[in-house]
């Protein structure tokens, strides 16, 4: 009985493989097909730009490269507060709108004293979900992207005062569009005083200030202008170069709702508002999220790392394959069976892991917050 189940096996793997590298095909040639047409508008002042050579360049930022990312400078406001102990403000754009969320991130259980809390403006920058994720159930994660207007005129004072280093050029070079661009050249956000100790405790839960050359995040010190009040240096956070989209993907529908509701409670701009409730968002069935879910089970039991191969691999074909809400019916489906296929072979026994951990309530928090939102 071996010699014939293990011929089954074989053909069997032989069958998923071939079948999935047509769907890959399949999905690289609708989007050769669409690449030259234009999408029509989601609302007034949306652009979908989502287009052929974007998805080319998700796919190369996920790729494994040789370089390895150096730890990423501090700023000298930074660096020159927390030596003094003097308050700093930050601009969160993203879930950090949401003050219980902000109160309640320290990752040591302790609360975060918010000294003041208002609604604000950076011009010249842009909401961006580039920080790359986890399709389908967490494609793109905020930051705070440069628009194109920023990065010209940082160039120009650069020619001005002195040469560019090879570093400096390579940012301007990467700067990402959006998926759907917001009507201004800014970003709305929530301007946050924080002692240096609670400062520390936003950027450790964000994993910043660690010294680690795969940080996902980096701080800038950008200008913001609060709606009522003298505009401020404040800091924010941008994803780094080895894990930022040189397009946007569509942030979950899970992510979206916190920015909606910190948006609400904050009392953001009427138009911000608008941009936020009719931003796309990712839309999967409940079928491959649940498969993804079992499948970063697998992951998160520790019986395969994070940062094993496998994981590597699944990833480069998970982007390789993704297309956003915006593209044709056609173009979804397929890319949507491609995704279960890819994440199938590691959600088969990351489902028993699953299981146990329900059974067992050893399920950590990034796992509970994926149940709750996905199965």
């Amino acid at each position: 009985m071996s010699a014939p189940t293990s011929t089954t096996t074989r053909l069997s793997s032989k069958f998923l493989v071939s079948a999935l590298l047509l769907l890959t095909f399949l999905v690289d040639t609708v989007h050769s097909a669409q690449a030259s047409k234009t999408k029509p508008a989601l609302i007034v002042g949306i652009k979908p730009l989502f287009k052929r050579e974007d998805s080319k360049a998700l796919e190369s930022t996920t790729a494994t490269t040789t370089a390895t990312p150096q730890p990423p400078t501090r700023p000298e406001l930074v660096t020159q507060s927390l030596e003094k102990n003097a308050d700093l403000y930050y601009f969160g754009l993203g879930s950090n709108m949401l003050r219980q969320k902000l109160e309640n991130r320290a990752i040591d259980g302790s609360k975060i004293n918010v000294k003041s809390f208002q609604p604000a403006v950076v011009y010249n920058y842009r909401l961006a979900f580039n920080m790359k994720g986890f399709p389908p159930l967490e494609p793109g994660m905020g930051s705070l992207e440069p628009t194109t207007s920023c990065m010209d005129a940082e160039q120009q004072l650069q020619q001005l005062n002195q040469p560019s280093t090879k570093q400096q050029d390579n940012a301007h070079s990467s700067i990402s569009k959006p998926l759907c661009a917001y009507q201004e050249n800014e970003c709305h956000g929530a301007l946050v005083r924080l002692s240096a100790e609670d400062y520390e405790k936003v950027m450790r839960s964000e994993g910043v200030g660690h010294g680690r050359s795969d940080q996902g995040y980096e701080e800038v010190v950008v200008d913001a202008v609060p709606y009522k009040g003298r505009v401020v240096q404040a800091v924010a956070l941008r994803a780094r170069s080895h894990v930022r989209l040189s397009q946007d993907p569509a942030p979950s529908q899970r992510y979206m709702d916190i920015l909606k509701q910190g948006a609400q409670e904050l009392g953001l701009a009427p138009a911000y508002v608008d941009f936020l409730n009719q931003h796309p968002v990712q839309q999967s069935s409940a079928w491959t999220r649940r498969i993804a879910v079992c499948n970063l089970a697998l992951y998160s039991s520790q019986l395969v790392s994070f940062q094993s191969k496998l994981r590597k691999l699944q990833v480069w074909l998970l982007w390789r394959v993704y297309v956003p809400p915006t593209a044709n019916v056609l173009q979804r489906i397929l890319s949507e069976l491609a995704i279960g296929m890819i994440l199938l072979p590691g959600a088969i026994p990351g489902s028993l892991c699953f299981l146990h951990m329900k059974r067992t309530n050893k399920m950590n928090g990034m796992m509970k917050a994926l149940a709750d939102n996905h199965w």
